[in-house]
């Protein structure tokens, strides 16, 4: 048994789906990096601007979701402890790694300068 879907024709462009990951946490990584600019550890802003061109240009995505997770993680644990930090804060961050780890096992999509071996 097969459950049938709504609307088939739309599955023919499962490529897009990836793009448009990229795009939007590329994007958010480049606004992430020039707000944490103002911060302490304004090193990290310089990751996630170059990882946020990297995402968004298509190229070695993989790694740049590997750099990326690893960031984040170091970003969440650093503002954890301070008063700006709120549930929402957190749900992002925990949303930003599941885009990007889906980003590394089903790569950059359509439009990227990716080629699959």
């Amino acid at each position: 048994m097969h459950p049938l879907s709504i609307f088939p024709q739309l599955l023919t462009f499962g490529l897009i789906a990836p793009l448009l990951l990229r795009l939007g946490v590329g994007l958010f990584l480049i606004y992430l990096g020039r707000e944490r600019y103002k911060k302490v550890y304004n090193w990290s802003s310089v990751i996630y601007i170059l990882s946020g061109i990297l995402l968004i240009l298509g190229l070695y995505t993989q790694i740049t979701s590997i750099v990326s997770i690893l960031v984040i993680s170091f970003d969440y644990f650093t503002d954890k402890g301070s008063a700006s930090f709120s549930f929402e804060k957190k749900i992002l961050f925990m949303i930003m790694k599941i885009i990007l780890l889906s980003l590394l096992f089903t790569g950059p999509g359509f439009l990227a300068f990716d080629l699959p071996l």
